[in-house]
């Protein structure tokens, strides 16, 4: 049994709010109708060692039961006993400094067996949850909203938000890619630009001006880094980020029914308007004298 969990599920039983767990149940466990938890649809099976979302929470015999979300689909009610909590923390725009980096033996337990050096070296990548596993707190990295693995947070190099105005003119070399590999052209005037997110560490800063977004190295410009503070400590949990998350979440989801109801609504006017067509023409050639000749053969034939 998970302590952690445990005690979290109880404190969520009083003051209901989504969270997500690492799965790390019985593969072989019952997951129960999302109308009728009585009701067996299946067993866990692969979805142990996903990351899923937690919809609602029920007390049955002393047992926490999770009505799980996966992949944007609702599962079903399970029980959760030995999962892991996800704790969510401040939302970060990281690198990983993979000249130190080790891979977590924990992410090999759960089979994640991808080489992280190689599918993540040089991309920017999203912190936005960590858990606490052997004693130790690791953290999940995202590469463009999809879960990659969990890195242990002395590994990662954090981007710092800013919203500092600079002057940028046409000397300035800038580039696509937070690598600074594919060039931009330069802009041919001098213009105000927003520094929106900097890395210190890597001399790196991402520009907005009113046409485009880039990058840029920190040497090009005129700015100072000082006043930036990186926070190096350890991971906090931070329930607001995810109330944001999840509202933003909320939001699109909306906005997204609302336009296909506009869609079906208009199709439907669409497909009224030919059926009505449709019935028009049919009728005309109903009353016609070929038509009337045509259904006196099938009344004949049916005879």
């Amino acid at each position: 049994m998970n302590v952690e969990l445990i005690n979290k599920l109880k404190e969520y039983i009083i003051t209901p709010q989504l969270f997500e767990v690492l799965v790390q149940e019985n593969i072989n466990q019952n997951i129960y109708n999302e109308f009728d938890i009585n009701s067996s649809e299946r067993t866990l099976g692969n979805l142990n060692n996903q990351v899923v979302r937690i919809l609602g929470l029920r007390e049955i015999d002393g047992n926490f039961y999770g009505l799980i979300e996966f992949g944007a689909n609702i599962i079903g009610w399970t029980v959760l006993e030995n999962s892991i909590f996800i704790h969510p923390k401040k939302l970060e725009s990281v690198k990983i400094d993979f000249d130190k980096f080790t891979t977590p033996v924990f992410n090999r337990q759960i089979n994640i067996n991808k080489d992280l050096v190689l599918s993540l070296k040089g991309r920017l990548l999203t912190s936005k949850s960590f858990i606490e596993a052997d004693g130790q707190q690791l953290e999940m990295i995202y590469l463009k909203g999809k879960f990659q693995g969990f890195v242990y947070p002395g590994d990662i190099i954090r981007g710092i938000d800013t919203s500092d105005n600079i002057m940028l003119d046409e000397s300035v070399q800038l580039f696509r890619d937070s690598n600074l590999v594919i060039d931009q052209e330069p802009v041919v005037e001098t213009i105000k630009a927003t520094v929106s997110l900097v890395f210190p560490e890597l001399n790196l800063a991402k520009l907005f001006t009113e046409n485009q977004t880039s990058w840029v190295n920190l040497d090009e410009l005129d700015y100072d880094t000082s006043h930036l503070i990186i926070n190096n400590g350890p991971l906090q949990e931070n329930f607001i980020q995810l109330q944001t998350n999840e509202r933003k979440k909320t939001k699109s989801i909306i906005e997204s029914l609302l336009k296909r109801q506009i869609e079906l609504e208009k199709n439907i006017d669409k497909y009224e308007t030919r059926l009505n067509r449709v019935e028009k023409l049919y009728n005309n050639l109903r009353n016609s004298k070929l038509g009337k000749i045509q259904i006196a053969i099938w009344e004949r034939r049916g005879k």
